[in-house]
């Protein structure tokens, strides 16, 4: 599972090596060129570590929404959570998941490969997109990237590795604090980076 959420941080299809797939659907070019922009980020030896994680994190913020990730990391108790409460959620959950899993990723990104598969979903505004990941290792894993579209773009806000999701990954785990210490107490935990890796 740490290598699912390190695909979060840096959204995996973007990262890993992929060869180019004639996409039939905007969604899927606009994977290509994720992939392409960010794998060009992760292998540029002239950057540090922290370098390459800073711009690949800043070409991130253009297409995941962190706001609706955090929306159903959370669940339910979202809608009790104040403007504020909301804000530095949501800043803590990126920080934390970005400061736990920014080395793997850019790792990964040496060993691992990728492929988007030909197969998509479509449903009103919103898409599933499909790859296949290889591991050093050899095993596979499918991924789909769940997207809406805003405008020309499409917003990333949640993934899938073989069919576990990355909201329902961290919701039991959410859920559990909030009943313990709160939503406040939650944030802080997040904010110490005190959440455990799955």
């Amino acid at each position: 599972m740490a290598s699912y959420l390190s695909a979060f941080v840096l959204a995996a299809p973007m990262v890993l090596a992929a060869p180019y797939v004639a996409a039939a659907h905007p969604a899927q070019e606009q994977m290509q060129q994720n992939i392409d922009t960010v794998l060009k980020i992760a292998r540029n030896t002239s950057l540090s570590e922290p370098q390459r994680v800073k711009q690949i994190q800043q070409y991130a913020d253009r297409y995941l929404d962190y706001e609706r990730i955090s929306a159903l990391a959370v669940g339910a108790p979202w809608r009790n959570f104040s403007a504020q409460q909301k804000t530095d959620f949501i800043q803590a959950f990126k920080e934390m998941v970005v400061s736990m899993y920014s080395h793997s990723a850019l790792v990964g990104a040496a060993d691992a490969k990728v492929k988007l598969l030909p197969k998509m979903t479509e449903n009103g505004n919103k898409f599933d997109v499909f790859s296949e990941l290889q591991t050093k290792s050899g095993k596979k894993y499918e991924v789909a990237y769940q997207l809406y579209r805003v405008g020309s773009a499409y917003k990333i806000y949640n993934f899938r590795l073989d069919g576990t999701s990355l909201v329902t990954v961290y919701r039991n785990q959410f859920n559990e604090l909030i009943k313990q210490k709160g939503i406040d107490g939650t944030i802080a935990v997040v904010k110490a980076k005190g959440l455990k890796k799955q």
